[in-house]
């Protein structure tokens, strides 16, 4: 392995999704609408959820 290179699987939530999710979710939406709308799973959108607190 190169020094410096990432390993391991790619996230599926990037830089920005965190704050959509969380902007939806201070709309109403509910986590599974919220999580279908960015096209990742609902335990996903959870723990982003909770890693944004």
């Amino acid at each position: 392995m190169l020094p410096g290179k990432k390993t391991g699987r790619p996230r599926a939530v990037g830089p920005a999704e965190p704050a959509v999710l969380r902007h939806l979710a201070d709309e109403g939406v509910s986590v599974t609408e919220a999580a279908r709308i960015l096209k990742i799973s609902r335990s996903t959108a959870c723990a982003a959820l909770a890693a944004s607190r």
